[in-house]
C-alpha cells in the first residue's frame, strides 16, 4: 500500500494580506514557522518512507522542520510548486475576483496544466516510491489538483485548505483514494 502525506506550507506574509503568491516564492513568517513545528510533532511518530517537497522556500521550510525527527533526503519537484498566476501575483485576492469571476486569469497557468502537473506527481510517486509512504510540502492548489484526480468532494478553487494541514491519498496498488483532507496539524 502507498500513503500519501500531502501538506501544506505554513502561512506568509502574503497569506495573512490575502494576496496572491503562486509561484513567487514568499517565505513562512514567524506564524508560519510555528505551524511547522506544530506540524512536525503531528509527524513525529509517523513513520515515513520517502520526503518530497515543492522548491518554493515556503513549502521546502515546512518540510525542512517536519523532518527535523526523520532525517530523510528531502527531493524537490518542480510538478509540487504552486500554480503560476503570472500577472496576477501580488495582488489582492478579492480584487481579482471581482474582475474574475469566473476564475480564468489570462496569462496564469491554466487549471489543465496544473492537474497534468499533478498527474505527473502521481506518476513519480507510483514509479519510484510504491508501496511506501510519502510526505510531499507543497500549496494548496496543487494539493486539491492532486486530490480532484481521485474525488469529486473537492473543488480546485472552492475547497479550503488550512495552512500546515494535512490530506492524505491511499492506494491499494490498484487505485488511490482520498482518507482526509484538511486535517489541522496545529
Amino acid at each position: 500500500m502507498t500513503k500519501i502525506y500531502l501538506v501544506r506550507h505554513g502561512v506568509t506574509d502574503y497569506n495573512s494580506a490575502l494576496k496572491l503568491q503562486g509561484s513567487s516564492d514568499i517565505p513562512l513568517n514567524s506564524d508560519g514557522l510555528k505551524q511547522a513545528d506544530f506540524a512536525r510533532d503531528y509527524f513525529k511518530n509517523v513513520h515515513i518512507d520517502r520526503f518530497l517537497s515543492s522548491p518554493l522556500s515556503r513549502a521546502y521550510k515546512t518540510g525542512e522542520t517536519i523532518n527535523e525527527n526523520h532525517r530523510l533526503p528531502i527531493k524537490c519537484l518542480d510538478d509540487l510548486m504552486e500554480q503560476s498566476f503570472g500577472p496576477f501575483e501580488g495582488d489582492h485576492i478579492e480584487n481579482i475576483r471581482l474582475r474574475y469571476p469566473e476564475g480564468d486569469l489570462p496569462g496564469a497557468e491554466t487549471p489543465e496544466e496544473l492537474l497534468n502537473r499533478a498527474r505527473s506527481v502521481i506518476d513519480f510517486i507510483d514509479r519510484n516510491y510504491t508501496n511506501e509512504i510519502v510526505i510531499a510540502t507543497a500549496h494548496s492548489r496543487i494539493i486539491k489538483a492532486i486530490l480532484t484526480l481521485f474525488t469529486d468532494e473537492v473543488d480546485l478553487v472552492f475547497t479550503k485548505l488550512d495552512n500546515c494541514s494535512v490530506s492524505i491519498l491511499e492506494s491499494d496498488g490498484e487505485l488511490y483514494k482520498v482518507t482526509d483532507v484538511n486535517i489541522k496539524t496545529h
